[in-house]
C-alpha cells in the first residue's frame, strides 16, 4: 500500500483551481484506491476548491472505502514541505510514500504499482520520480551535470524489462520514497515555502547510501507551463533563498548538518 500525498493551495486570483481538478480526476481514474490512500493537505483554499474536495469526497466514497482518504484543512498557506510533512507523518510501518504536486496528469493505470516495483528489484533506490518531458537532465546530455545513466532493474525470467535513468537531482512533481530512506531522513525540508525541498531530500537519499531514479517510459503532464503569475511568485522566493539552500546542501554532504529531520520532535 502506498500514501500519495498532495499539497493544495488554491486561491481566487492564482489560477491553480482547474490544475488542482484534473489532478485529483487523474488520481480517481488511475489509482486503485483500494489498495492505496489518498492524503489531501489544503494549505487555505478558496471557497470554489472547497466545495470541489466534497464533490471529489462523494464520488471517491461511491468506489472506495472513506479510511482511505483524508483531507486536512489548514487555515494558512504552510508551504509544501510542511503540508506533505503531514502525510508523510501518518503512513504506516513499511509504507511508501508519493508526494504529487497538484498541477499533474498521469496517463495510465497501474502506475503506482509500477513504482513499487522498481523499488522491489533495485532495493538500493530511495527516490524514483516520474519524469516530466521538459526535464533537462537526460542521458546523452552535452553537459556531465546534467547526464543521467540508465540502468536496467534486475528481472528474473517473465519479468518484464525496467529502464531505470539514475540522476542525482529528481524533479519532485511525482515521487515515490522507499520507507526505509523515510526512516533514516525523516521528513521534507525547505528554507521557505518554496524551494528545494527535492533537491534537498535528494542529497539527503544519497548521504544515507541510497540512489536515486527517474521511471522514464510512464506519460505525465505538466498542466502548468509556468507562464504564470503564481509560478513567477513560487521561483523569486526560492531565489531569495539560494544561499542558506547553498550552505545546507553543503552543510548536508559534508556532514556538519544531520540528515534525518523532524518538526513534529
Amino acid at each position: 500500500m502506498t500514501k500519495i500525498v498532495m499539497a493544495s493551495y488554491v486561491t481566487e486570483t492564482n489560477g491553480r483551481l482547474q490544475y488542482a481538478k484534473d489532478t485529483l480526476c487523474s488520481l480517481l481514474d488511475t489509482v486503485d484506491f483500494y489498495t492505496h490512500e489518498l492524503f489531501i493537505c489544503d494549505n487555505g483554499s478558496c471557497s470554489e476548491m472547497l466545495k470541489f474536495y466534497q464533490v471529489f469526497q462523494s464520488l471517491f466514497y461511491k468506489i472506495y472505502l472513506e479510511s482511505n482518504l483524508k483531507i486536512q484543512y489548514n487555515s494558512y498557506n504552510l508551504g509544501t514541505a510542511e503540508a506533505v510533512n503531514f502525510g508523510i507523518k501518518e503512513r504506516k510501518p513499511n509504507q511508501f510514500v508519493i508526494k504529487i504536486d497538484s498541477d499533474v496528469e498521469i496517463g495510465r493505470n497501474g502506475w503506482v504499482e509500477d513504482m513499487e516495483e522498481c523499488f522491489s528489484r533495485y532495493p538500493n533506490l530511495g527516490i524514483l520520480g516520474l519524469k516530466r518531458t521538459e526535464v533537462t537532465q537526460k542521458a546523452d546530455h552535452e553537459n556531465p551535470a546534467y547526464r543521467t545513466k540508465l540502468v536496467s532493474a534486475p528481472h528474473v525470467r517473465g519479468q518484464k524489462w525496467i529502464t531505470l535513468e539514475l540522476c542525482e537531482d529528481i524533479i519532485g512533481t511525482c515521487t515515490m520514497f522507499s520507507p526505509e530512506l523515510l526512516d533514516k531522513i525523516g521528513y521534507l525540508f525547505q528554507p521557505a515555502n518554496y524551494g528545494w525541498d527535492d533537491v534537498l531530500a535528494c542529497i539527503r537519499s544519497e548521504k544515507a547510501g541510497f540512489v536515486n531514479a527517474f521511471l522514464p517510459h510512464i506519460p505525465i503532464i505538466h498542466l502548468d507551463d509556468g507562464e504564470g503569475d503564481y509560478v513567477k511568485k513560487k521561483l523569486k522566493e526560492a531565489e531569495k533563498t539560494i544561499a542558506e539552500f547553498g550552505e545546507i546542501a553543503e552543510d548536508y554532504k559534508s556532514g556538519v548538518r544531520d540528515i534525518y529531520y523532524n518538526p513534529y520532535e
